[in-house]
């Protein structure tokens, strides 16, 4: 074998890094804000948690309110107090949705939880998913592009860039791809 021939031969087999190359899911994070993009999304995670018999946590991130402006010219701009029980009363009413949508998993036959977090939802769900040992992550995407897109960022995208797992995005059908740049 010549020197040319030897420096352009391909390996004969390549060392395996990654694991098995066929998935096996036991355990699934399906990240939810009650939207319809998350409902469609929630729906790929109990398909693949059959077919797989797999185990699903159901997470919601409630965001952290942001802290109040006080000034003492002015006073506080907001009642510290009444915006914290309306914190406490949306995460009441997001956790009563979290076991409904459990329960209805449960009596499907499927293993599920819930889990409720607060605090910056793709951290948050990149933590979850690592501390509870998650195969997937099933989650929606709302699709944003633009000056939306570049305001509100895209927690799915982080999450694609972070997790240590497979992460499955679903956009709803009726949300159609638009190029910043059509008219």
């Amino acid at each position: 074998m010549t020197a040319t021939a030897a420096r352009f031969r391909l390996p004969q087999r390549r060392p395996q890094r990654y694991g098995r190359l066929v998935a096996n899911f036991t355990k699934i994070v399906s990240a939810t804000d009650f939207s319809e993009d998350s409902t469609l999304a929630i729906s790929y995670a109990e398909e693949i948690a059959r077919r797989f018999g797999a185990e699903i946590l159901l997470l919601h991130v409630d965001q952290a309110l942001p802290p109040v402006m006080v000034s003492p010219e002015i006073g506080p701009v907001m009642d510290v107090g009444a915006m914290t029980r309306i914190a406490e009363e949306q995460r009441m009413l997001a956790q009563k949705e979290l076991d409904k949508i459990v329960t209805r998993m449960r009596d499907s036959g499927l293993k599920a939880r819930s889990m409720l977090k607060v605090g910056s939802p793709f951290l948050e769900l990149i933590r979850a998913a690592q501390a509870e040992g998650a195969d997937l992550i099933v989650m929606g995407t709302h699709g944003r592009t633009g000056i939306a897109h570049v305001l509100l960022g895209s927690v799915a995208e982080r999450v694609v860039q972070k997790a240590h797992c497979p992460v499955l995005t679903i956009r709803h059908p009726d949300r159609k791809f638009k190029h910043p740049l059509d008219k």
